[in-house]
């Protein structure tokens, strides 16, 4: 447990500040829907307000649901890794980054009302959703927790 809990804080900290600082400077520095061209035709920092979940999804929905839906999820997804008996690095990594990221999300969404979505990939005209840190986190998280599961299997 003592090592979960150490993966976890390493982890954890450096998403949470890194995405809230990136979201922060993103929210001070760039206008909303200007866009700053880093790789042409691929990659760009744009600054987009996003009142949903993941791709805009629920935008129309109240935010009190989703900060709740949200804060649901955090608590299941820690309750089940502080819980489990896997003590496997990759489970421990992949648990922290998911948490981490949602619950920087979730900070970003009580105290603004919406998150800050800003790295844009591309290729011509052909646009992924704009996306951050902490969402990187949780997909990331995500597949890596698929891995570390597949040897349970």
């Amino acid at each position: 447990m003592k090592r979960k809990i150490i993966i976890f804080i390493s982890v954890f900290i450096p998403v949470a500040v890194l995405d809230q600082l990136s979201k922060y400077f993103i929210n001070n520095g760039i206008g909303l829907f200007q866009k700053i061209p880093v790789a042409k035709h691929y990659f760009d920092i744009v600054h987009v307000d996003n009142t949903g979940v993941a791709f805009g999804f629920m935008h129309n929905h109240s935010n009190v649901i989703i900060i709740i839906f949200t804060a649901l999820v955090i608590a299941a997804i820690a309750y089940a890794f502080f819980k489990s008996n896997l003590n496997s690095f990759l489970f421990s990594v992949s648990a922290s980054l998911v948490i981490s990221g949602a619950f920087s999300n979730l900070i970003s969404r009580i105290f603004q009302g919406y998150v800050v979505d800003f790295l844009d990939f591309h290729i011509f005209k052909y646009h992924w959703p704009s996306f951050n840190i902490a969402d990187s986190s949780v997909v990331v998280g995500t597949v890596l927790f698929f891995i570390s599961i597949i040897k349970y299997i």
